[in-house]
């Protein structure tokens, strides 16, 4: 290969280099989360960076150094600055994207929520705020972009002959060079986003990785991958979402429920057993309840908690399960299953209709009415970025919970504890303010809990009413000392009913979102039949408390030493317990029935037992 070859590859070496920066923003901007990000995980970082130029470039170099007779050249060259230019634009704004949205998710973006975020109303609500506190990002971007198409415009341009059997051989090898580069190798399969966690730790994997990546992965994705680890007998005998209800007489019929579902609100900032709980009165309550002080989200953002809670439907892919073509499949939710007992279901949220298409996945899980920012009746309580006020959309719900006739399922999903993190005039003197801007919004969302409880205690129907508090996942924090994974999922879960006769959970019991609706069938005493991937409290046999986090499944465990977890992916070949070869066992028929069931459409009672 000549040497004037060898120069054209500079701009891509300068592209190399621009996204190691943007690496180290994103470690440097998430210091906390990345405590041990050490000199090995650069240079694993920067081999998929590699990857990802070789992927993304692949058009460039084809054009590039394909021989073509020399009347052409000029053509060739006016077509090529254009190309490396959108090329390197698409590549860095993906991942300037994730240095200022990942302290939010703590994930790498997938092609369906990046799509999701350029569509949805909220994102162009909240964009003056991200210019606002990540200016610097956008003049890094700039300037980057300027450097390398200057960098690249002094390249002096070679010709690349149709007639020299030299420039064929180094088309031949650099377009084989590529190939292999993308696909990262000679293994049998190409890498993918679950390598990363193999190559680092499964805490650094996201920092290894670069959005680009993630997003050519993720972006012609058609759903699940069905697994088959087990035949059919041995499958359900392991674990089978077909569950029996085992009603527990511990309420009266007719009970009512009142789910309300916090934004954000982490264990790291709320609990009565919290380190720092900024939130007393939701604790006073907590105190009194079935409150599991080691629960976990099995998400880590809200529109994978609501079908979590509401369907028993975990996250357990990529793809947000409410923005993936299985949302149009059969499912069922608490609202569908209660209508059969005559229960009445509202879904209250504050955001713009549409938001997060929770009234679409609502209506499908049942719910008979929905209550947005439309419904409200005020739109002054607007708090300009997210929607109604919470202290204000909790007193109205209460108020329509007092026109609904008995029993009713109803369930308010709070909004002001998100970025960013807007308090009312009235409250600012009032809150708690802690390290982080969250703490503060925490502490308001409280104070509003306050306000909704005085008035719910006032009406007729509270002291029929159980009440379920669920955080829908962990809140973003800077904090170094936060970012264990234990951490990252831990959140409070509670019961509530004002009789005082629901148990007190035993310390170590872990619990999970899609616990949930099981235990609430089984606390009003409900006789039914139903599809869920979570137990009941008061099953015995209890399965595991698992997420899956970059292709691994992991399940939370209690010891006498704290949480202890279990991590497995298909790669994994080391030799384990017998007590963590059980618990691995049930993790895998449990992710086998959710990626069957998904593809086949059997998320029903009705369905499962059709097609077996």
């Amino acid at each position: 290969m000549n040497r004037s070859i060898l120069k054209s590859f500079k701009p891509l070496a300068w592209v190399w280099l621009c996204l190691s920066m943007y690496r180290v923003m994103l470690v440097v901007s998430n210091s906390k989360k990345f405590p041990e990000f050490y000199l090995k995980d650069y240079v694993i970082g920067a081999w998929f960076d590699l990857i990802t130029i070789a992927l993304f470039f692949f058009p460039f170099l084809i054009l590039s150094y394909f021989p073509l007779p020399n009347s052409w050249e000029k053509v060739r060259t006016w077509i090529k600055i254009p190309v490396f230019y959108l090329t390197s634009f698409s590549i860095f704004v993906f991942n300037a994207w994730d240095v200022a949205y990942f302290s939010y998710t703590a994930k790498r973006t997938s092609f369906d929520y990046f799509v999701y975020m350029l569509t949805n109303t909220e994102t162009s609500s909240l964009a003056g705020d991200f210019i606002l506190e990540f200016w610097w990002l956008i003049l890094f971007f700039v300037l980057s972009l300027w450097f390398i198409g200057r960098s690249f415009l002094k390249v002096k341009s070679t010709p690349v002959l149709w007639n020299d059997k030299k420039q064929w051989a180094s088309f031949v090898l650099i377009l084989g060079s590529s190939i292999l580069i993308g696909r990262g190798g000679f293994q049998l399969k190409p890498i993918g986003i679950i390598e990363a966690t193999n190559y680092s730790s499964l805490e650094n994997a996201p920092a290894v990785l670069n959005t680009a990546f993630t997003l050519v992965k993720t972006w012609n994705m058609k759903g699940v991958e069905e697994k088959h680890y087990f035949d059919e007998t041995q499958l359900n005998t392991i674990f089978n979402p077909v569950q029996e209800t085992n009603p527990q007489r511990l309420l009266p019929k007719g009970t009512n429920v009142c789910f309300i579902l916090l934004e954000s609100f982490g264990t790291m900032y709320c609990g009565p057993n919290s380190p720092e709980s900024y939130t007393p009165f939701l604790d006073s309550i907590l105190g009194k309840s079935m409150f599991f002080e080691d629960a976990i989200a099995n998400s880590r953002t809200s529109m994978d908690a609501v079908p979590s809670v509401v369907s028993s439907i975990p996250a357990y892919t990529n793809e947000s399960f409410i923005l993936s073509s299985y949302s149009s499949n059969q499912f069922q939710g608490l609202p569908s299953i209660l209508k059969k007992d005559g229960y009445f279901s509202a879904f209250f949220h504050g955001a713009n209709n549409g938001s997060m298409r929770f009234d679409g996945f609502t209506s499908a899980a049942g719910f008979d009415r929905y209550y947005g920012r439309n419904e409200y009746p005020n739109d002054a309580h607007f708090d300009g970025n997210w929607g109604i006020e919470d202290h204000h959309m909790l007193s109205f719900a209460a108020d329509e919970m007092s026109h609904f006739k008995s029993p009713f399922f109803s369930m308010i999903f709070t909004l002001s504890s998100h970025h960013p993190y807007t308090i009312p005039t009235e409250f600012k003197a009032k809150v708690k303010k802690g390290p982080e801007p969250l703490c503060a919004t925490i502490s308001y969302v409280d104070m509003a809990l306050r306000e909704f409880w005085v008035k719910a205690q006032k009406q007729a129907w509270f002291k029929h009413t159980l009440f379920v508090f669920c955080a829908d996942h962990v809140g973003p924090t800077q904090r170094r000392d936060r970012h264990s994974l234990n951490w990252t999922y831990r959140i409070p879960i509670g019961f509530y009913h004002a009789s005082m006769n629901l148990p007190k959970v035993p310390k170590g019991k872990v619990f999970q979102q899609i616990d949930i609706l099981p235990t609430v069938l089984d606390l009003l005493g409900i006789k039914s039949t139903y599809y869920a991937f979570g137990t009941s409290y008061f099953n015995p046999n209890s399965m595991p408390k698992m997420v899956c986090e970059q292709g691994n499944l992991i399940n939370f465990d209690m010891t006498n030493h704290g949480f202890m977890n279990t991590v497995w992916n298909e790669n994994m070949k080391q030799k384990r317990s017998s007590h963590e070869q059980k618990i691995i066992e049930q993790m895998k028929a449990m992710y086998q029935h959710y990626t069957h069931d998904l593809i086949s459409n059997q998320l029903t009672p009705e369905a499962s037992k059709s097609n077996r």
